[in-house]
């Protein structure tokens, strides 16, 4: 890949949180994830819900004068900028049997507390990672069931 200029201001966060979120998820004694980084584009695509996905992505970068308010403000260029990221984890979701048969209530109280478990870790990852640093969370979203996938984002503006 050629040489150029990385950003410096919210891609060494995006790293941060990646380590700090693969690292909470093994002390949490969460199951382990075969898939756990940074990823691109408008949304994480649920490429590996079977053996569990993690990731953190930039979900949206805008002009603040006062944090974490956007400046909307013409010439608005030279304003420091904030981001949000989203942090999140997937897994299989309780899926019908190939016989026909609807998951059971034990798996989907299973599901629901391992839903839980994981958005509890994301928060300690984001808490620790970013402890030192000017952040507001934001809201959990869970996520599916879709297709076999389910589990949730965080959103954390920096």
């Amino acid at each position: 890949m050629p040489e150029f200029k990385e950003d410096q201001t919210f891609w060494p966060y995006m790293l941060g949180l990646r380590n700090c979120l693969c690292e909470e998820i093994v002390a949490s004694g969460l199951p382990e994830v075969c898939f756990c980084e940074v990823v691109p584009g408008a949304q994480a695509l649920f490429d590996y819900p079977e053996q569990g996905q993690a990731w953190v992505r930039l979900t949206t970068a805008f002009p603040s004068v006062v944090f974490p308010v956007q400046n909307s403000e013409p010439r608005n260029c030279g304003t420091p900028l904030v981001a949000t990221l989203e942090v999140g984890i997937i897994r299989c979701a309780p899926m019908m049997s190939e016989g026909g048969d609807f998951p059971t209530a034990e798996q989907q109280f299973e599901a629901t507390r391992l839903q839980m478990a994981d958005m509890q870790a994301m928060r300690r990852a984001i808490q620790c990672c970013l402890a030192k640093d000017k952040h507001v969370l934001g809201a959990y979203t869970p996520i599916g069931p879709d297709g076999n996938a389910v589990g949730g984002t965080w959103t954390v503006s920096i």
